[in-house]
């Protein structure tokens, strides 16, 4: 049955209705979060806040801190772009896959990495390089219950698989002589969640991998173009405008949606903050996955910083995620911020890194590759006497639902 575009046209109606009564003016919420960003110069009454948030009495803070030690950096600085080293080498990886189907006559799924090395401040040709791995053993594609694994499990494998073609790669470049700076298209603060298949062990194997990219000196930033739900610093922001611990324990409640800044994002405080090439301070997001990686060792802590990419006509808030030992490098945190500028003036309009853009044509998997991938598949099935064409009634019913025609029998035996 086709959609009734008679009854949804007459709710898009009602919906225009309510969003003439929305209030979408954000001006005063946000002139109170600036005001309060202006103030928030004294890492001391911070930190006391956050010991405040981090005791027993008080629960659920999902929000900024300072870093650590001597590294620390004031909330409302902010660091003007600095210049580009003479050298290095970028390393952007990305991923993309072919979920499983139940219908298949054989369950399979598809990873494929694409990498892409590109060697700033030489005339050398980047380096293209893919990784497909193509899984079907039953240990891959089936869970302890003989259950075909979930989407969800597939993308946590990609995550996975993404971070160890870094690690690995970063690893040969290790005794270069050059900064080696590696790129990935998302947030480090990844988890697998109980659902997810093996997830203890994609766990520690991702743990590994980070290891393996601190040990070969590489500065590592995730990087997140559309943070529109991140409100980590404005949740820092209303924490410090209360009194005193008594009304962090009566409001605490108020902190995830940032009491009297509700509705704002990060986004919108740096981007008014902000000028091109300029980036945030240097904080970590208080949470107890983040605990759990700062408990694996100091180094491993997530921290991030706002950066505005691109130009005055055409810019962009990012956020840079960073693991704590890239604070610690010498200019490690100045190298990956001038580098992800030069990369996001590469494409022009485009504010987005270059690198990551190519590594993500590398590793993109289409209609037609699918489609090319079943059909060796379905040759490989006729080779082992296997009708690829034969699926289930129920897939048959779908498929007959689906289609304009309708299949009609002869019968031959009724009389």
């Amino acid at each position: 049955m086709a959609l009734e575009f008679k009854r949804v046209f007459e709710q898009v109606i009602r919906m225009g209705a309510m969003i003439d009564a929305i209030d979408f003016d954000l001006t005063d919420r946000l002139q109170l979060a600036l005001e309060r960003f202006a103030a928030a110069g004294d890492l001391e009454p911070v930190r006391e806040r956050i010991d405040f948030v981090r005791g027993p009495e008080i629960s659920g803070y999902r929000g900024a801190a300072p870093l650590d030690g001597d590294n620390a950096e004031t909330i409302n600085w902010i660091f003007p772009p600095p210049p580009s080293p003479e050298r290095a080498t970028i390393i952007a990886a990305d991923g993309s896959q072919i979920y499983p189907d139940e219908q298949s006559p054989i369950h399979y799924y598809l990873l494929n990495v694409g990498m892409f090395i590109f060697h700033h401040g030489t005339d050398h040709l980047p380096e293209t390089i893919s990784f497909p791995h193509l899984a079907f053993h039953k240990s891959e594609v089936h869970d302890a219950q003989k259950r075909l694994v979930s989407n969800r499990t597939v993308d946590a494998r990609r995550t996975l698989e993404e971070m160890r073609q870094l690690a690995a790669m970063a690893w040969n470049y290790r005794h270069s002589g050059l900064p080696v700076v590696t790129l990935y298209d998302n947030n480090l603060l990844f988890w697998a969640a109980n659902d997810v298949t093996d997830s203890d062990q994609i766990m520690r194997e991702y743990q590994a991998a980070l290891v393996q990219l601190h040990d070969s000196g590489a500065i590592l930033g995730g990087y997140v173009d559309n943070p529109h739900r991140s409100r980590v610093v404005l949740r820092l922001l209303f924490l410090m405008s209360m009194k005193d611990q008594e009304e962090v324990k009566r409001r605490q409640k108020e902190i995830p949606f940032c009491g009297d800044m509700e509705g704002l994002s990060d986004r919108h405080l740096f981007r008014a903050v902000l000028r091109p090439g300029e980036r945030s301070a240097v904080m970590v997001q208080n949470s107890p996955r983040n605990l759990l990686y700062k408990r694996r060792g100091v180094s491993y802590e997530i921290a991030f910083f706002y950066v505005k990419v691109g130009t005055w006509e055409q810019s962009n808030i990012a956020r840079v995620d960073i693991p704590a030992w890239v604070t610690r490098i010498p200019g490690g945190v100045d190298c990956i911020h001038a580098l992800l500028l030069e990369q996001c003036q590469m494409q022009g309009r485009n504010p987005y890194p270059y690198a990551l853009t190519r590594a993500d044509e590398l590793a993109r998997v289409t209609g037609r590759d699918k489609q090319q991938l079943e059909e060796m598949i379905n040759l490989e099935l006729r080779k082992k006497g296997i009708d690829p064409r034969a699926i289930s009634a129920k897939s048959r019913g779908k498929l007959l639902a689906h289609s304009e025609k309708r299949p009609y029998e002869l019968r031959t035996d009724l009389r």
